[in-house]
């Protein structure tokens, strides 16, 4: 069985009516960060959603940025991990755990002076657009649950 949730998020994040994937029925990472071709590459942070069948949600950040212990023991709480060398964070949530992404956005909205310690001169300017990504996406998610109608395509 598909996951409605996943055709909601997929139709809120496809890039003027293009699709990514054919088939939406399988579980692909779907980007909602809000990189453009200005962005570089090395500096920024991706933000990736991918939903299984039963609506359970990976969250998946990826890129130049500084991660504290704070942020490691709060992703661990939400069978999450995080890679400080590599500059990788992630945890897992179903629907009615999303509001956890606001002490996300609290610990990443933190460390925004703190770019140079992962030689990301313009991560205060990034881990912003990153924050505003993750409010989005909560928003999305709450748009779902309260009920907006879903069209499979």
């Amino acid at each position: 069985m598909s996951s409605k949730l996943r055709y909601y998020v997929y139709d809120n994040y496809a890039l003027n009516g293009h699709r990514f994937f054919k088939n939406v029925t399988k579980s692909y990472p779907i980007q909602i960060d809000d990189q453009d071709d200005e962005d570089t590459l090395y500096d920024f942070c991706n933000v990736f959603v991918t939903i299984d069948n039963n609506n359970s949600i990976r969250v998946d950040l990826l890129g130049a940025m500084p991660i504290t212990q704070e942020m490691i023991d709060f992703v661990e709480i939400y069978e999450g991990s995080a890679d400080r060398a590599e500059g990788k964070l992630h945890l897992q949530l179903n629907p009615e755990q999303i509001g956890a992404l606001y002490d996300l956005a609290d610990l990443i909205r933190r460390t925004a002076d703190m770019g140079e310690t992962v030689g990301n001169r313009n991560w205060k300017k990034i881990s912003a657009r990153t924050i505003s990504s993750l409010y989005r996406f909560m928003r999305v998610i709450g748009e779902y649950r309260q009920g907006a109608r879903v069209q499979v395509h």
